[in-house]
């Protein structure tokens, strides 16, 4: 199944809506356009149009980690969820884009002059739509939402287990990971790390006058988002997808389309963090070679399925002892380890290609060690 969207097609669409939204006045009908919501009938159109008001009075200059304003992130995973649903509904659009409502717009963040008019605001979004409907969107913001005494693991099976009444949430959850998978860094130009990371990986393991990766420019960005953040956000995205399998989550076809369009944005983020450590820290034609057969020899054993076992290798229990810590103090120290460990790095970064691309070669394939329990 080919992925909905790749880097450039999610590059030119961000910049896009950037535009469109920096306008005076904004356009709002191209901003529809963007969203590929073409098929909303004009009562529908009004009732989006609405909650892109709301958004944008609610975030402001807000900004995301690496810069772009934070209402492009609901706005884009709405955009994504079109492409993956012929007509989406218009609850599924709301719910979409106010899915980080009750994180994200909280009374604490405004003067009180604007949270009542952003109460106002909304207020007039669920009046406009009727009752049922609502009650109904209400109701998913609201399992859409994490509480705070929820660790990531307890988020996502309450999650699943509410699908079985309310699938439509997994559809929401797929696009806002895939969107924050695509949002991990500004500094790509070509959606082409596949055919570059498999050169490499080839020279390096059958090709003996290979002499380490060509670099044209020297490595001088220090972005905001490292590796190990890159690999943190793979560790979630292999944590959902294993929960979606280990509860037997049945998946509709848009759901299905944004499932391999997630492991498809994992696998070549993955590579990218390879192909970065390659090229600018483990240059060594045989320390490359060292460590691509070790973690071959790793996948063939069968360790992907066990993450947490004892297959004699510095890559057991990785994600239990580097990645799942709910304390954020906790869990920058053990990435700050990481970031030190370059030889780690891109070894984990080989093991979450392999098992992203075990996702969309097997529909039974899961992290046995990742379950609910």
């Amino acid at each position: 199944m080919h992925t909905i969207i790749n880097t450039h097609d999610f590059f030119s669409l961000s910049s896009f809506l950037n535009y469109q939204l920096s306008g005076t006045p904004i356009n709002w009908r191209a901003v529809l356009m963007l969203m590929h919501s073409e098929n909303l009938t004009p009562k529908d159109e009004e009732h989006v149009l609405s909650a892109l008001m709301y958004l944008v009075e609610a975030y402001g200059q807000q900004k995301r980690r690496l810069g772009p304003f934070a209402v492009l992130h609901p706005i884009r995973t709405a955009a994504i969820l079109t492409r993956a649903s012929d007509a989406p509904s218009l609850l599924d659009l709301l719910t979409t884009l106010l899915h980080d409502k009750n994180e994200d717009i909280t009374e604490g963040k405004y003067s009180k002059d604007d949270w009542e008019k952003l109460e106002n605001m909304y207020q007039q979004i669920i009046e406009k739509i009727d009752s049922r409907e609502n009650w109904f969107l209400n109701e998913r913001i609201h399992f859409m939402s994490r509480q705070q005494d929820e660790t990531y693991r307890q988020y996502l099976s309450r999650l699943i287990r509410q699908a079985i009444q309310t699938p439509e949430l997994i559809r929401v959850k797929l696009a806002d990971r895939l969107d924050n998978t695509l949002d991990l860094r500004m500094d790509l130009h070509e959606d082409n790390s596949g055919a570059e990371c498999y050169k490499l990986i080839f020279d390096a393991l059958f090709a003996d006058t290979y002499k380490g990766p060509d670099t044209i420019n020297p490595y001088h960005t220090r972005g905001k988002i490292k590796g190990t953040m890159r690999l943190y956000a793979l560790f979630k995205n292999a944590v959902f997808l294993s929960y979606l399998r280990s509860m037997n989550c049945e998946l509709d076809e848009p759901s299905r389309k944004l499932f391999s369009s997630l492991a498809s944005a994992s696998i070549n983020e993955a590579q990218n963090i390879l192909l970065h450590i390659f090229k600018f820290h483990l240059r060594d034609p045989q320390k490359q070679r060292s460590l691509l057969l070790s973690v071959m020899d790793y996948c063939r054993e069968g360790c992907l399925r066990r993450t947490d076992s004892s297959c004699n290798t510095r890559l057991d229990g990785i994600f239990k002892n580097t990645f799942d810590f709910e304390n954020k103090e906790q869990l920058r120290d053990k990435l700050d380890v990481l970031y030190r460990d370059k030889e780690l790095m891109a070894e984990a970064s080989i093991v979450f290609t392999a098992i992203f691309t075990n996702f969309l070669n097997d529909q039974n394939f899961s992290i046995e060690s990742l379950t609910a329990e």
